[in-house]
């Protein structure tokens, strides 16, 4: 007897499968979804901060992962998989090649072409996957085979479609940020003075300086000299092996050579 109508074959398969591969492709389903959605946050919404450099470490690693997974994957289904099942996993599969290029090239701005190629692919392959699984679900051994080509030909079209709409809404949101984030410095200097920074109102004026939100930078980014190491490590490291080091007003000595010279020269 076949499966149950509205059971998915591959289901069937990996309850018929040894444990060890049951495994491997829960993993790699789950793999999947993760990199989905990671890769919707990395691409909506660019940020320099550490939680968006962890996810694409995440990102990196799982793909990597999901890249070895496949292999046996793709071998089983383009012997016995659905046609629509075959293609998704073909473009996901290409989507990870194209993404282990760019690990090794590190991804710049040069290779982002491979970038957008890399997202197209694995897109698509995903919504022919989901449109492989909806097929799968609703077949039915008494529906005739036209009806189920051609109903699964229209599953295949609206997951393209909606994939397609979520891709051009990420781009929406993606540039209404970047337009709301951007730092962008004048064409011109200003006519005088009051145009620098935020004005007379600012908290840094006559400074061009400027924070975002208006804020005010707090005290201790200047009292600790390990806030300028984050950004330039190798001259603090200079900076602290020489005398230097020494020449800062908790230094009481060199305090009191600096009053000294005051009162004296002024």
């Amino acid at each position: 007897m076949g499966p149950k109508p509205g059971t998915s074959p591959f289901a069937v398969a990996i309850r018929e499968m040894p444990d060890s591969r049951k495994r491997s492709d829960r993993i790699l389903s789950w793999l999947i979804a993760f990199l989905a959605v990671s890769a919707a946050y990395l691409y909506t919404f660019p940020q320099a901060n550490i939680f968006y450099a962890v996810i694409v470490l995440l990102h990196a690693a799982g793909g990597a992962l999901a890249a070895i997974l496949l292999v046996p994957m793709l071998f089983r289904v383009l012997r016995s998989g659905a046609l629509a099942a075959r293609a998704g996993w073909f473009l996901i599969a290409a989507g990870a090649a194209v993404g282990l290029i760019l690990i090794k090239t590190g991804t710049p701005r040069t290779e982002w072409n491979k970038l957008y190629l890399h997202i197209v692919l694995s897109l698509a392959g995903l919504a022919l996957l989901i449109a492989g699984w909806l097929s799968a679900r609703a077949s039915s051994d008494w529906v005739p085979i036209g009806s189920r080509l051609g109903a699964g030909a229209i599953r295949v079209v609206l997951c393209l479609a909606l994939f397609a709409g979520i891709g051009y809404g990420a781009r929406y949101i993606r540039s209404s940020w970047e337009s709301r984030n951007r730092i962008q410095n004048p064409a011109m200097p200003p006519d005088d003075m009051n145009g620098e920074g935020d004005g007379p109102e600012g908290s840094f004026f006559p400074s061009s300086a400027q924070v975002y939100g208006r804020q005010k930078i707090p005290s201790k980014f200047f009292m600790e000299s390990d806030s300028c190491k984050r950004c330039h490590e190798d001259i603090y490291n200079q900076w602290f092996s020489s005398a230097h080091h020494f020449s800062s007003f908790n230094n009481q000595w060199y305090r009191k050579s600096i009053e000294y010279m005051q009162d004296t020269i002024g």
